[in-house]
């Protein structure tokens, strides 16, 4: 067993941070016509669960030990391949209107062949590997709660695909390819 040397908690502090700089201040401008408006109680929620969930994966670090370099290795991988998912699925879903339109559509390309939330499947992947790299409780209940969190939405936003286009892929599952 070695102790997460300086650079390893300075590195997941930083993959961290850069996903949640992204989710905050840079997907959301990239939103063409500006996203719905929130209520205040969802964003003042989400400070706090997002403050409390930072604080402890920090002090969890700040004082972590993982048993092997495989792990660490293995989860940083799952971590960039699962952002590179999220970032794929939103970047198509960001270009399916046109400048002026409203309508929805059905989003295509990428895993998208496969599931109709593959920006919510790359999501968990990365929280999966930040937990594998981390190896600290915080991380694997934090990766956890992201899976609890967002399998139902994808649920939902699969049965609101289907409901609104005829047309929808009959073969594309909601979050894991060819099983659900």
């Amino acid at each position: 067993i070695f102790a997460l040397s300086g650079w390893v908690v300075g590195l997941l502090a930083v993959l961290f941070m850069a996903h949640y700089a992204y989710r905050s201040f840079v997907f959301p401008f990239r939103i063409k016509g500006g996203g719905k408006p929130k209520p205040w109680l969802t964003v003042v929620i989400a400070v706090v669960f997002n403050l409390v969930n930072g604080s402890v994966n920090a002090f969890d670090l700040s004082r972590a030990a993982t048993p092997d370099p495989l792990w660490l290795g293995l989860g940083l991988a799952l971590f960039v391949a699962g952002a590179a998912i999220n970032h794929h699925a939103d970047w198509v879903l960001l270009n399916l209107r046109k400048p002026g339109e409203t309508d929805y559509k059905i989003p295509h390309g990428g895993l998208y062949a496969y599931v109709s939330a593959p920006n919510y499947l790359g999501e968990m992947i990365q929280w999966i590997g930040f937990a594998l790299a981390a190896c600290t409780p915080a991380a694997a209940v934090f990766a956890w709660f992201t899976f609890c969190n967002l399998a139902p939405r994808a649920h939902s936003h699969h049965q609101w695909y289907r409901e609104r286009f005829e047309d929808y892929p009959e073969q594309r599952k909601r979050l894991i390819p060819f099983i659900w």
